[in-house]
């Protein structure tokens, strides 16, 4: 699908409008009908608009959405910030839960993601005008349909009711100060009808051309609806939406778990939805950001969002090395499947775990020449199969249908040879699922909405983990013994002690939008 990579420079050669400026958040105006017009002439150029909406999925370029989502890992008992030789408040503070209301990592995210509604919005609105093949019509408005959702349901997740924009007038823009936000309700009706739209229309996965794969694929649609559903704690429709894709017959689970990540293995038989990325140094930020943004800095990295040991010791307490060498390279030690490096350099005078993601790891004998941000051709994969499973499972739990649960857990166990207890019912069961979610999707940043979604008793088991009582913070403040954590206090040791469960299970409304709404758009509270 490299044919998505070069659509900036297309649009920027039609003299489109497509950066945004502070004061156009939300509608981002191209400038002028007669431009427009013009651009939707064809079948072709439509087509390439659709393309561009797919650009704002991971930003283009690092900082506006993918580290933004670094970000939210590091927030959790998965990772630390990470990085202790160039310390950013605005970054750490997050991840420490003191948090800065106006970074700007909060700002770019809300940004890049309107910038991708407006562009769905124009496509929605343009697109049936257009002289097009209709089945060809109805793909790209379907397509359009589930990145509108995918975005509203990224922006809802993390600041709870956004405003809610689903038209486009180039004449009659709306002034921002009219804008307000809607209730998380009305938001999740918007994704919920965005997201149906699609999934009656957008064809199956092996319906499209190889060309195409990475596009947004019925099972896709299916996929985000059943977590939104396990979101929403609509338990029966998520576990009978997770229930279509399994029925699909499209996907199943890789043989070997090592190959999900694999930079040979796009598009895998896992895949459900993925950004494709490629090398190609005539054109930046075409290529992956993660090998550089979490690589170690003895290796050519950053060192941003790093593993920590609570992690690591998850999986050892389950017997899981399959799983493990495969999520975390740590420093000393070989790296799995790249015989290149018998003892990777973790730099833990400058790392605060002195360990590593390698699911964002190129193997050295792998890396195309530059190796560096915005070149390297590893795929990031935003939903896949397993994850599916694992939400099957929860959703069938909560349904009250334990075999079922239990069934789905089984498969994924099965892979990395890990016995099941068919026994298990209540909620040692309920843990068991929560414990394989972070497993099985350790470091591909799922985690922190996972642990604000999941509740016991009502409340978010973040609260369990982080605060002055937390797991996670009495772990770290009173038990732990790591060599490299303990000796390297560049990063606080008690990170997560500041959580307020009040507060932080939403990050706050940029300070900027606020500004320029005139306080019609209200912060979120404690902020």
């Amino acid at each position: 699908m490299k044919k998505l990579f070069l659509l900036l420079l297309v649009i920027s050669t039609l003299g489109l409008n497509v950066n945004c400026s502070k004061d156009e958040f939300l509608d981002q105006p191209l400038r002028g009908r007669q431009q427009l017009d013009d651009f939707f002439s064809s079948p072709e150029n439509a087509v390439l608009f659709v393309n561009g909406i797919y650009n704002k999925i991971n930003g283009e370029s690092w900082f506006q959405a993918n580290f933004p989502r670094q970000i939210n890992e590091m927030a959790t008992d998965d990772n630390w910030s990470g990085n202790t030789l160039q310390p950013r408040p605005d970054i750490t503070g997050i991840a420490a839960y003191n948090v800065f209301a106006g970074s700007t990592y909060f700002n770019l995210f809300w940004e890049n993601h309107y910038i991708g509604i407006t562009r769905s919005n124009i496509s929605l609105e343009r697109i049936p005008n257009v002289d097009i093949d209709e089945g060809l019509k109805n793909r790209l408005l379907a397509e359009a349909s589930f990145l509108r959702a995918f975005f509203y349901f990224d922006l809802v997740r993390s600041f709870g009711g956004v405003p809610i924009v689903t038209t486009y007038n180039e004449l009659l823009q709306p002034e921002i100060r009219d804008k307000t936000r809607a209730s998380v309700d009305e938001v999740y009706e918007v994704i919920e009808a965005d997201l149906i739209r699609a999934i009656n229309t957008l064809p199956l996965r092996s319906e499209y051309a190889s060309s195409d794969l990475g596009r947004a694929t019925k099972g896709a649609a299916q996929a985000l609806l059943a977590k939104v559903y396990l979101t929403t704690e609509r338990w029966a429709e998520a576990q009978a939406m997770a229930s279509n894709v399994v029925q699909s017959g499209e996907y199943s689970l890789e043989a070997e778990f090592e190959d999900i990540y694999s930079v040979d293995n796009p598009h895998g038989v896992e895949s459900i939805f993925e950004i494709e990325y490629i090398n190609d140094p005539q054109f930046t930020d075409i290529g992956g950001q993660f090998s550089t943004t979490n690589g170690s800095r003895g290796d050519q990295g950053w060192g941003w969002c790093t593993p920590t040991s609570d992690l690591e010791n998850a999986f050892l307490n389950e017997g899981d090395e399959i799983r493990l060498r495969s999520t975390i390279i740590k420093h000393g030690e070989p790296v799995y499947g790249d015989p290149d490096v018998p003892e990777f350099d973790g730099v833990p005078s400058e790392n605060k775990s002195g360990r590593t993601n390698r699911k964002y790891y190129i193997p050295v004998a792998q890396r195309p020449t530059p190796y560096q941000r915005g070149q390297h051709p590893l795929s990031y994969i935003h939903i896949r199969y397993a994850d599916v499973l694992l939400m099957h499972a929860e959703a069938a739990y909560f349904n009250n249908d334990e075999d079922t649960a239990k069934a789905s857990l089984k498969l994924i166990r099965d892979r990395v040879e890990l016995d099941t207890d068919m026994s298990l019912s209540g909620t040692a069961l309920r843990d068991a699922i929560w414990k394989e979610r972070r497993l099985e999707l350790a470091l591909e940043q799922h985690r922190l909405f996972d642990l604000r979604r999941q509740k016991i008793n009502g409340v978010s088991r973040l609260a369990t983990i982080m605060g002055p009582n937390g797991t996670f913070v009495k772990y770290n403040t009173e038990e732990s013994t790591d060599p490299f954590e303990t000796t390297n206090l560049g990063e606080a040791q008690d990170k997560g002690i500041l959580f307020d469960v009040d507060v932080h299970l939403l990050w706050p409304i940029p300070p900027e939008e606020i500004q320029l709404s005139q306080g019609n758009i209200t912060q979120n509270p404690g902020y």
